[in-house]
């Protein structure tokens, strides 16, 4: 069985291009097609939890990654109509004693810009400004066609996200559903709030069917905002469409530090939020799907860039180090080490979806009054129910 290959994957967000980073650092030949012109990230800000910093430290992004980041010490939990004390999570150095490694709070497109450069470091082929689409699976070959050019690869990656291509075309995968939540993304100069909102800690602001998060980033001394809301329907076919300020103001009206934030706000996006459970096999022949593409997720755990990292860094190892396996073996390997764990983050996700979003009043006043006595009582309750997530790091044997 050859020791190396040449890998194509399509698109270059963040599982792609740590999946490049982890193949190319193992002597792969690695091709990345992306469809814009250019790096670029749609988006603001992202939470990376100690999982996925060690999935980067182990892409060599040890310390460049903490040259653009913030360190949290804590989330501050508060009821979103009068501000009021529901709870606190340390994070900090509680955190990295707990977990050895950091929370960190980043921009999306920091992080992509890291990665980008790092895969062209090793020596990843970035091809930009090109629709590719896998066209034939081939039992030693598989190829990628563009407007331009065919190429041959012996092992294809999906790397295209939510709505895949590639899972539509090849997989029998359940389409991603409308999970009944839509969130909105802003940011605004932080010079323009209130100096609480400075501090490093992710504060968040519970309702009834709704919810918001905020956190401050750097070096763009940026406030990023995460307005998120129950919602029935979603009509529009994007997954990132403009929007107006007026949504904000008619949802979160109730809802006491929001309005100093939102009449700050410039440019507000939102999505409706997709997902699947899904414990169908993700691979076919030579084929394999990673991040979105496989495994969506409500982000009420902060955990679509972290487990793709997570996903990068295990099929990095088995397409390298699995002996003499097939390379459909090796795909499997892989399925097998992520598919449990996942499925685990996804429904841990609708948990808190559900725990931040309460609308019977009677349930949302013990829930967040046992929040708060296990804060006080027990300060690292919270976080230590989260412990398997937090605390992993990536093994074979798992």
């Amino acid at each position: 069985m050859r020791k190396y290959f040449d890998v194509g994957i399509i698109g270059a967000g963040i599982s792609g291009l740590g999946l490049a980073i982890a193949l190319s650092q193992n002597g792969h030949q690695v091709t990345v097609f992306e469809k814009s012109k250019s790096i670029r990230s749609i988006g603001a800000g992202l939470q990376l939890s100690p999982n996925g910093v060690k999935a980067l430290q182990r892409l060599g992004l040890k310390e460049e990654i903490f040259t653009l980041s913030i360190k949290p010490t804590k989330i501050n939990i508060r009821n979103g109509s009068n501000d009021s004390f529901i709870a606190e999570i340390p994070l900090g150095q509680k955190a990295l004693e707990r977990y050895s490694a950091n929370f960190l709070q980043i921009h999306r497109s920091d992080l992509i810009n890291l990665l980008f450069d790092r895969a062209k470091h090793v020596g990843v082929n970035v091809v930009f400004g090109e629709q590719a689409i896998v066209t034939s699976l081939g039992a030693e070959k598989s190829r990628i066609a563009t407007k331009s050019f065919e190429y041959y690869f012996d092992v294809v990656i999906g790397a295209d996200g939510v709505h895949s291509e590639t899972r539509k075309k090849f997989m029998t995968l359940s389409k991603p559903k409308f999970l009944n939540q839509v969130a909105y993304r802003a940011t605004v100069p932080l010079s323009k709030v209130d100096k609480k909102f400075s501090e490093p800690s992710v504060r968040m602001y519970l309702g009834s069917g709704k919810h918001v998060i905020c956190y401050p980033l750097r070096p763009s001394n940026l406030l990023n905002l995460i307005f998120c809301k129950s919602e029935t329907e979603w009509q529009s076919d994007g997954w990132n469409t403009p929007a107006k300020k007026e949504e904000l103001v008619t949802t979160f009206f109730d809802f006491s530090d929001t309005e100093q934030l939102i009449k700050h706000i410039d440019e507000v996006r939102k999505w409706g939020l997709f997902g699947y459970e899904s414990k169908e096999n993700w691979t076919k022949n030579n084929l394999v799907l990673i991040g979105d593409a496989c495994h969506p997720m409500l982000p009420y755990l902060a955990q679509g860039a972290n487990q793709a990292l997570e996903d990068a860094v295990s099929l990095g190892f088995y397409l390298s180090f699995s002996g003499s396996n097939s390379i459909s073996k090796r795909l499997a390997l892989y399925y097998e080490n992520r598919c449990a764990r996942v499925l685990s983050v996804q429904r841990a996700s609708e948990r808190n979806a559900r725990i931040y979003h309460l609308s019977n009043g009677v349930a949302r006043f013990f829930t967040h009054g046992f929040m708060g006595l296990a804060s006080t009582f027990m300060p690292t309750f919270l976080l230590s129910r989260f412990d398997w997530l937090y605390g992993y790091d990536f093994n074979p044997s798992a």
